[in-house]
């Protein structure tokens, strides 16, 4: 490796490094990346969502907060899930206010404010799923088996582990093991890593872009459609702030890892071309459209427009400013079944733009662009430019 690209390698990472750091010491983490424990701070306002009649509330020396009415009789207890443990959702923890009778039994469970996008947080909210907790005992709690809202497996997740691993705490018991309560969970990682052997195969083995069609079917269907699993500016903000649970969490790392790695090693452009389901949906459209392709005019003056909504966000969030990233990128259209039709109408907006443009919103994609920070590509075009110029 030559001098110029060890040099422009080098600065690429501290590039990339700096941007890192940058949004994740605004977020509270020191320059070690440690952030302190999370305090969650609990109001009457939120002892209210579960217990409608109290006005008064205190901790007990146990750290559990007994409920008064105002006539001083005690309405019950509530639970603060962080107490005893931080489960992770998509974006961070996900803390729970459970509410208790004497008896032990649950009256409701309250979804405390966190950085998960709203429409997964409502998504959770139904009686199917947090309402099948009301009237059970903490016991039985443990053993109660939910299953995940889909589209939004991984709030619906966190939610299912701070209520068993809470009433494992305060019962004294062994710690639940958390899954989803079926084989779904099973069949979901295999496809997963069907895809992944896929993905490979076919970036490392000639003669199988005929098959492209068909494979791009399975990562929308499969990345997209059932797992909801793409890599986005709100997934990679959250871990920056909060950190993330390997086992919550594992296939979202695993194709991080990919999606960094393979291009050092002459994959360019890994992640967008082979595994990013609204890559695959807008590459379909793009075949059946008949319609003549056509790329969107996203340079102005030498900058990308993706660059430009990138350095927008990064700006955004180190100035303190932290909007609904989630809202500002397409991939919740696949949990189009919890999502509102704001966005829905943002996926079909780059479905239609798909028949006539080549790709659309890969023009303008930030997550992309933060992950082409490092494509080897330019790396051999600036050290040949320097050739060219030794040369001359």
């Amino acid at each position: 490796m030559r001098l110029k690209q060890i040099q422009t390698i080098t600065y690429h990472y501290y590039i990339l490094f700096v941007l890192l750091a940058a949004v994740a010491i605004s977020g509270g983490r020191d320059f070690l990346f440690h952030r302190d424990e999370v305090v969650v701070n609990v109001g009457l306002t939120d002892i209210q969502k579960v217990f409608p009649a109290a006005s008064q509330f205190s901790a007990n020396r146990f750290g559990i907060y007994d409920v008064y009415t105002a006539d001083g009789h005690k309405n019950g207890s509530a639970f603060l899930s962080s107490n005893y443990t931080r489960q992770f959702g998509y974006a961070g923890i996900v803390p729970l206010l459970i509410g208790v009778d004497e008896n032990l039994i649950i009256l409701k469970i309250y979804v405390l404010p966190n950085n998960e996008t709203g429409d997964y947080v409502e998504a959770v909210y139904s009686d199917k799923f947090i309402g099948s907790w009301k009237g059970v005992s903490l016991e039985d709690a443990l053993q109660l088996k939910v299953d995940v809202v889909s589209g939004a497996t991984h709030t619906s997740k966190a939610v299912i582990a701070g209520v068993r691993h809470t009433a494992s705490h305060v019962l004294n018991a062994e710690s639940a093991v958390v899954a989803e309560t079926s084989l779904w969970t099973t069949v979901k990682d295999i496809l997963f890593l069907l895809v992944i052997l896929l993905s490979v195969v076919i970036v490392y083995k000639k003669g199988r872009a005929k098959y492209r069609t068909v494979y791009l079917f399975l990562v929308l269907l499969i990345m997209g459609l059932i797992l909801n699993n793409a890599l986005s500016a709100r997934l990679l903000h959250g871990w920056l702030l909060e950190g993330f649970m390997w086992r919550a969490n594992w296939q979202s790392i695993f194709v991080l890892i990919l999606a960094v790695a393979l291009p050092l090693i002459g994959k360019r452009k890994f992640y967008c071309n082979y595994l990013c389901p609204m890559g695959a949906l807008q590459e379909l459209t793009n075949k059946i459209s008949p319609f003549r392709k056509r790329k969107l005019p996203t340079v102005f003056i030498g900058i990308s427009l993706r660059e430009i909504y990138l350095a927008l966000i990064a700006g955004a969030l180190l100035t303190g400013f932290t909007p609904e990233l989630a809202y500002l990128e397409p991939f919740m259209f696949f949990s189009f079944n919890i999502i509102g039709i704001g966005l829905i109408l943002f996926g079909a907006a780059v479905i239609v733009l798909s028949l006539f443009f080549s790709q659309p919103w890969c023009a303008v994609c930030p997550t992309g662009c933060f992950l082409d920070i490092l494509p080897p590509d330019k790396i051999k075009n600036i050290e040949s430019k320097h050739i060219d110029h030794a040369q001359k």
